[in-house]
Protein backbone atom coordinates (compact mmCIF):
# COMPACT_ATOMS: atom_id res chain seq x y z
CA UNK A 1 0.00 0.00 0.00
CA UNK A 2 1.38 3.38 -0.96
CA UNK A 3 1.42 6.48 1.23
CA UNK A 4 -1.32 8.00 -0.95
CA UNK A 5 -3.51 4.89 -0.55
CA UNK A 6 -3.04 4.92 3.24
CA UNK A 7 -3.83 8.64 3.39
CA UNK A 8 -6.97 8.01 1.34
CA UNK A 9 -8.05 5.17 3.65
CA UNK A 10 -7.54 7.32 6.77
CA UNK A 11 -9.51 10.20 5.20
CA UNK A 12 -12.38 7.83 4.26
CA UNK A 13 -12.47 6.53 7.82
CA UNK A 14 -12.45 10.06 9.24
CA UNK A 15 -15.28 11.04 6.88
CA UNK A 16 -17.30 8.16 8.37
CA UNK A 17 -16.72 9.67 11.83
CA UNK A 18 -14.12 7.09 12.89
CA UNK A 19 -11.65 8.45 15.46
CA UNK A 20 -9.79 5.25 16.33
CA UNK A 21 -9.29 1.63 15.35
CA UNK A 22 -8.43 -1.40 17.43
CA UNK A 23 -6.98 -4.42 15.63
CA UNK A 24 -6.67 -7.66 17.62
CA UNK A 25 -4.56 -10.60 16.46
CA UNK A 26 -3.35 -13.99 17.61
CA UNK A 27 -1.25 -16.86 16.36
CA UNK A 28 0.69 -20.01 17.08
CA UNK A 29 2.16 -23.10 15.47
CA UNK A 30 3.46 -21.25 12.37
CA UNK A 31 0.37 -19.20 11.55
CA UNK A 32 -1.31 -16.05 12.72
CA UNK A 33 -4.22 -13.85 11.77
CA UNK A 34 -6.17 -10.72 12.51
CA UNK A 35 -9.04 -11.64 14.84
CA UNK A 36 -11.09 -8.43 14.68
CA UNK A 37 -10.99 -4.81 13.67
CA UNK A 38 -13.27 -2.53 15.65
CA UNK A 39 -13.62 1.23 15.57
CA UNK A 40 -14.78 4.06 17.75
CA UNK A 41 -16.46 7.33 16.91
CA UNK A 42 -15.98 8.68 20.44
CA UNK A 43 -14.13 11.94 20.95
CA UNK A 44 -10.64 10.97 22.08
CA UNK A 45 -8.21 12.88 24.26
CA UNK A 46 -6.04 15.40 22.41
CA UNK A 47 -2.89 13.82 23.87
CA UNK A 48 -1.96 11.05 21.43
CA UNK A 49 -0.59 8.76 24.15
CA UNK A 50 -3.78 8.99 26.21
CA UNK A 51 -5.95 8.64 23.08
CA UNK A 52 -4.09 5.46 22.06
CA UNK A 53 -4.70 4.05 25.55
CA UNK A 54 -8.41 4.90 25.20
CA UNK A 55 -8.54 2.92 21.95
CA UNK A 56 -6.55 0.06 23.49
CA UNK A 57 -9.21 -0.27 26.20
CA UNK A 58 -12.12 -0.79 23.77
CA UNK A 59 -13.94 -3.97 24.79
CA UNK A 60 -14.37 -6.06 21.65
CA UNK A 61 -16.59 -8.55 23.48
CA UNK A 62 -19.51 -6.21 24.11
CA UNK A 63 -22.62 -6.43 21.91
CA UNK A 64 -22.21 -2.77 20.91
CA UNK A 65 -18.69 -3.23 19.47
CA UNK A 66 -18.51 -1.54 16.06
CA UNK A 67 -16.83 -3.81 13.52
CA UNK A 68 -15.07 -2.19 10.60
CA UNK A 69 -16.34 -4.81 8.13
CA UNK A 70 -19.86 -3.50 8.82
CA UNK A 71 -18.68 -0.09 7.66
CA UNK A 72 -16.87 -1.37 4.56
CA UNK A 73 -15.39 -4.72 3.62
CA UNK A 74 -12.89 -2.96 1.36
CA UNK A 75 -11.54 -0.76 4.14
CA UNK A 76 -11.51 -3.76 6.50
CA UNK A 77 -9.51 -5.88 4.04
CA UNK A 78 -7.07 -3.08 3.18
CA UNK A 79 -6.38 -2.30 6.82
CA UNK A 80 -6.01 -5.99 7.77
CA UNK A 81 -3.50 -6.57 4.98
CA UNK A 82 -1.54 -3.43 5.88
CA UNK A 83 -1.34 -4.29 9.58
CA UNK A 84 -0.14 -7.84 8.88
CA UNK A 85 2.37 -6.95 6.17
CA UNK A 86 3.76 -3.63 7.41
CA UNK A 87 3.34 -3.56 11.20
CA UNK A 88 3.20 -7.08 12.61
CA UNK A 89 5.94 -8.52 10.38
CA UNK A 90 8.43 -6.14 12.01
CA UNK A 91 7.88 -7.11 15.66
CA UNK A 92 8.55 -10.08 17.95
CA UNK A 93 7.45 -13.45 16.58
CA UNK A 94 3.81 -13.86 17.69
CA UNK A 95 2.80 -16.53 15.18
CA UNK A 96 5.37 -19.36 15.47
CA UNK A 97 5.80 -22.08 18.08
CA UNK A 98 3.79 -21.22 21.22
CA UNK A 99 2.56 -18.06 19.49
CA UNK A 100 1.15 -14.94 20.99
CA UNK A 101 -1.48 -12.25 20.70
CA UNK A 102 -1.89 -8.52 20.82
CA UNK A 103 -3.58 -5.28 19.87
CA UNK A 104 -2.81 -2.45 17.48
CA UNK A 105 -4.39 0.88 18.41
CA UNK A 106 -4.58 3.41 15.56
CA UNK A 107 -5.58 7.07 15.68
CA UNK A 108 -7.68 8.38 12.80
CA UNK A 109 -6.89 10.47 10.80
CA UNK A 110 -3.27 10.90 11.98
CA UNK A 111 -2.36 7.22 11.55
CA UNK A 112 -0.31 7.14 14.74
CA UNK A 113 -0.28 3.67 16.25
CA UNK A 114 0.72 1.63 19.28
CA UNK A 115 1.22 -2.14 19.35
CA UNK A 116 0.81 -4.16 22.54
CA UNK A 117 2.35 -7.55 21.70
CA UNK A 118 2.43 -10.61 23.96
CA UNK A 119 4.47 -13.71 23.13
CA UNK A 120 4.08 -17.07 24.83
CA UNK A 121 7.45 -18.51 25.88
CA UNK A 122 7.94 -22.00 27.24
CA UNK A 123 10.74 -22.40 29.72
CA UNK A 124 12.97 -25.44 29.73
CA UNK A 125 14.65 -26.82 32.82
CA UNK A 126 17.70 -28.99 32.20
CA UNK A 127 19.04 -31.61 34.58
CA UNK A 128 22.11 -33.83 34.47
CA UNK A 129 22.38 -37.13 36.31
CA UNK A 130 25.46 -39.30 36.60
CA UNK A 131 26.15 -42.54 38.27
CA UNK A 132 27.58 -46.00 38.03
CA UNK A 133 25.49 -48.81 36.54
CA UNK A 134 27.02 -51.30 38.94
CA UNK A 135 26.01 -49.08 41.84
CA UNK A 136 22.38 -49.41 40.76
CA UNK A 137 22.35 -53.20 40.81
CA UNK A 138 21.03 -55.29 43.67
CA UNK A 139 23.50 -56.97 45.91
Amino acid sequence: MTELEMTSLLVKLANEGVTGLLVTYSGGGDSGAIDDIVYTTDKLDENDEIALDQIDSIDTYTPDAKYLRALSYGMNDDLRDFVINYLLDDIEDWWNNDGGFGKVSILVPSGKYKISNSVYISHTEDYTHEGDLLGKTEE
